[in-house]
């Protein structure tokens, strides 16, 4: 049995005790919780510190903060997002027959939300839930392409630009390059094994009327059956990103219809036609 925290089970119960209440004092939440006093004000002191809740400095009454808002928020997007979008990726798997992953951008991770994968033949996946870096490969450069310049600059300089493979971009210059074509094409493309050895992706934007809010990206093995299934999935996968961005309220011009005359611009280096 997996030992309990007992702090954090102090907190949650701090927070949820806002679910019937706009406001408490200390003493009410201490009455309320049947809390030590100098246990629930230290709880308190950390929720505020961390924007979870915020304390009036006149009535000394606390409420719900903004990072507990901006987290319910992100809640209900993902889960609009996944709703509206599973159809359409259980559609897109059909059509191309490799796995299609749904994933929103939390500072600097993206967390996968949903998944589906094809049926009776291998395939490249990943877990709903899990976490990977802002800067993996096209899945990371879509979210990025279309964030405000000081906020690419602060994950940049904060977190760095990891390199996973050789094929990694790490140079912040030619990073932003790759933004820019990205914003002019629509879409991401890693062809050359940037993020993981022998995997090649293709990432849409989806967005709502308050801009980019996920991405889908196609995975799968790479291969030299050359370039003609891989404009198959690009489009297909462009058409799937432009439909649920339609039905989220947002620019479902983003995406490309026609990315064929494009997709060399992605493409930083010649190589070997692959497969997605």
């Amino acid at each position: 049995m997996v030992a309990r925290v007992s702090a954090v089970e102090r907190s949650i119960q701090i927070l949820r005790a806002f679910e019937s209440r706009d406001e408490y004092s200390l003493t009410e939440l201490v009455a309320l919780l049947s809390l030590n006093k100098s246990t629930a004000y230290g709880i308190l002191q950390t929720l505020t510190d961390y924007r979870f809740l915020t304390r009036d400095p006149q009535t000394l009454r606390y409420r719900l903060g903004p990072a507990l808002i901006r987290l319910g928020h992100l809640a209900d997007e993902q889960t609009e997002v996944r709703g509206i979008a599973r159809s359409h990726l259980e559609l897109l798997v059909q059509k191309i027959r490799k796995s299609v992953l749904l994933g929103t951008l939390n500072e600097d991770r993206i967390t996968i939300i949903d998944k589906v994968d094809p049926v009776g033949v291998l395939h490249v996946s990943a877990a709903i839930g899990q976490q990977i870096p802002f800067s993996a490969g096209s899945f990371g450069r879509v979210f990025l392409a279309w964030l405000p310049e000081e906020r690419v600059d602060y994950l940049i300089e904060t977190y760095g630009l990891e390199a996973f493979t050789q094929s990694s971009i790490t140079d912040p210059d030619a990073y932003k390059e790759e933004l820019a074509r990205v914003r002019e094409c629509g879409y991401a493309v890693d062809d050359t094994e940037e993020y993981l050895p022998g995997v090649r992706a293709v990432s849409v934007p989806l967005s709502n009327a308050d801009g980019v809010v996920a991405a889908l990206t196609v995975v799968g093995f790479t291969s030299r059956s050359g370039n003609q299934p891989g404009e198959h999935a690009i489009k297909a996968a462009l058409r799937a990103g432009r439909e649920i961005s339609e039905q989220l309220g947002g620019d479902e011009s983003r995406a490309d219809p026609d990315p064929s005359d494009k997709r060399a611009d992605l493409q930083r280096s010649p190589g070997t036609p692959h497969d997605v």
